[in-house]
């Protein structure tokens, strides 16, 4: 019986290959490649609760009934994802005596990393001092009593400041927490409290669609003021056309704008530009995050906590793509209202600057504003399958509810038909059939693409969301092997060797050569699972027929080599032809000493 033979180093195939012939049978290039699926899947998690608040996870694919615009649609994909609360050891695939050469290089052994992640975004742009403080402390005791040894934990803020990366560090998180104030009010808030007439983003919308009530109520608030704040000298008591307050009083008309009403429009657009502004960095820092997630493996969530903010119209789809971002991802968004139990005092409280006159208008905008304000954080909720906690002071259990994920989410995905691609929104509804006594929370909706995906696009993503996961994916036939060896500087030296079964791939027939190109993405990531490097090659396979049955018996070993620091990685290897378009994902854990 003959030993097994040890698969092919590529270098050594491309030598031999350029002697027997003018076109190498392997070769390295960047190629356009297309593949089956299209960029049309549309993702939808659904969390079901029993009527005692508890996920359920007994339901199958028939259970469901998924609803785009009101039509019925075809659930292509369904997969229930259970939540685990324990961290994954993943087993390092070793090299066999057998194919390992006679150097100093060691099979890595089994190791763990941690499975969890937890990410508080903390909205400085929009919160008040009394906001921050309780639910900041309850961050601080959250992080003191968490169960899950394997967590990493990562402070954020949205203006940008004071924030610790994920660690385990205790003290770190701390310090991170401490600093974080309201000293760097967002511009909203500032304009609220100093502009004359106080101004509001909500009622500054409101000005700039002509609603007759918010004018109202910023003129006469503009009197309030008085001279010395840059106010009117004229006396309050601003004419409303339902008659809200008798004659004497003065009418507002629009049409023939004075002193004040430009002092009140100008007002308004100070404000909707301050407002835009901290939408603006707030949806960016929660982009940024769901970004840095997405490297992370394991289980993942962000808190978000905040008052709540307003997204105008025109931002809608920006939020959409919010949500599905973090849904390809896999990241789970929780919300936490930094509000807690609140009541709105009727035309403000004493600090605001406002006339008796406007003080009913302006509580009615004040209750419509607050609700506005919350819709961002249980959209966001909803459609990642986190949870929206609101209307308490118990920031604790919040903070615990927010930072869980739900212990069953059933995933259920479907491509629209005769789907245009236009833009437009889609209403999505989900229900149970036959099945009672059941909630659901589900995403709103999603917007149709614009225009058709690029194909190097749709694979460059396919390929990155395959290599940001933990998933094991053995649809292709490769192995990964990992080695190392010290060197002289105290540095590692780590060969992570991704081994493909050649003869098993389809091959695209071209006289006497067997076509195929197949992509391997292999990186580390370090014991916090941060990435950390990667590189990614392109085979171009054309392989002559003798070559397929004498030389690729043993298959061909593409080989990617790091220098780093000695300590604990996950090296991850991502492995995608273009024959059949298949791909294999393999990840093993290596203690470097």
């Amino acid at each position: 019986m003959s030993p097994t033979r040890p698969p092919i180093i590529l270098a050594a195939l491309i030598c031999a290959a350029s002697l027997c012939a003018q076109t190498p049978e392997v070769s390295t290039k960047e190629s356009a490649v297309t593949f089956k699926s299209t960029s049309n899947l549309v993702s939808v998690p659904v969390v079901v609760r029993d009527n005692k608040g508890h996920a359920v996870g007994t339901l199958g694919i028939d259970d469901f009934q998924l609803f785009d615009n009101g039509k019925l649609q075809i659930v292509s994909r369904f997969v229930l994802e259970k939540t685990e609360e324990t961290g994954s050891v993943i087993a390092s695939s070793a090299q066999s005596a057998a194919n390992k050469p006679a150097t100093a290089e060691t099979p890595a052994p089994p190791a763990t990393l941690p499975d969890r992640f937890v990410a508080y975004l903390f909205d400085d742009l929009h919160m008040s001092v009394s906001e921050l403080a309780y639910p900041r402390d309850a961050a601080k005791r959250q992080i003191d009593s968490s169960e899950h040894v394997h967590d990493r934990v990562a402070i954020y803020t949205t203006s940008g400041q004071h924030m610790q990366d994920f660690s385990s560090d205790r003290d770190k998180l701390h310090s991170a927490l401490a600093a974080i104030g309201v000293g760097n009010a967002g511009a909203a808030k500032a304009m609220q409290q100093n502009s004359c007439p106080p101004m509001t983003y909500y009622m500054a919308q409101q000005i700039e669609n002509k609603v007759m009530a918010a004018w109202v109520t910023a003129m006469d608030d503009l009197i309030a003021c008085g001279p010395a704040a840059g106010g009117s000298t004229l006396a309050p008591g601003v004419c409303l056309p339902t008659g809200l307050y008798p004659p004497p009083c003065r009418a507002v008309d629009l049409s023939k704008p004075g002193i004040e009403q430009n002092r009140v429009a100008q007002a308004a657009r100070n404000a909707i530009l301050a407002g835009d502004r901290d939408t603006e960095w707030a949806l960016d820092a929660l982009r940024t995050v769901v970004n840095k997630m997405a490297a992370m493996p394991g289980k993942r969530g962000i808190v978000l906590i905040s008052p709540g903010f307003l997204v105008q119209s025109e931002r809608l789809e920006e939020e959409t793509s919010l949500i599905e971002r973090a849904i390809k991802a896999n990241v789970v968004i929780g919300a936490l209202d930094a509000r807690g139990l609140y009541t709105q005092v009727p035309g403000g409280d004493a600090s605001e600057r406002g006339s008796i006159y406007s003080a009913g208008p302006r509580a009615s905008m004040q209750t419509q504003e607050a609700m506005q304000q919350s819709e961002i954080m249980g959209t966001l909720a909803a459609g990642t399958g986190g949870t929206f906690y609101k209307g308490t002071n118990d920031f604790d259990e919040g903070l615990a509810r927010t930072a869980a994920t739900p212990e069953y989410l059933y995933v259920l995905a479907f491509t629209p038909q005769d789907l245009k691609l236009d833009g437009s929104y889609h209403n999505l509804k989900v229900t149970l059939k036959n099945v009672k006594g059941m909630s659901l929370q589900v995403r709103k909706g999603y917007y149709s693409a614009k225009y058709s995906a690029d194909p190097k696009e749709q694979v460059k993503q396919q390929i990155e969301e395959a290599f940001f996961s933990r998933d094991e994916i053995h649809d292709l036939p490769a192995t990964l092997d990992t080695q190392y060896f010290k060197l002289d500087n105290g540095d590692v030296k780590l060969s992570a060797v991704a081994t493909i079964d050649v003869k098993k791939l389809s091959f695209r027939k071209e006289a006497d050569r067997n076509l195929n190109d197949v992509t391997i993405e292999t990186g580390l990531f370090d014991a916090d699972g941060n990435f950390v490097t990667g590189v990614e090659k392109v085979v171009t396979l054309r392989l002559l027929d003798g070559t397929m049955e004498k030389r690729l018996q043993s298959g061909i070993a593409v080989k990617s080599t790091f220098t780093v620091h000695p300590g604990r990685y996950m090296v991850r290897m991502v492995v995608r032809d273009t024959g059949d378009q298949l791909m294999a994902a393999q990840s093993s854990v290596v203690e470097l000493p």
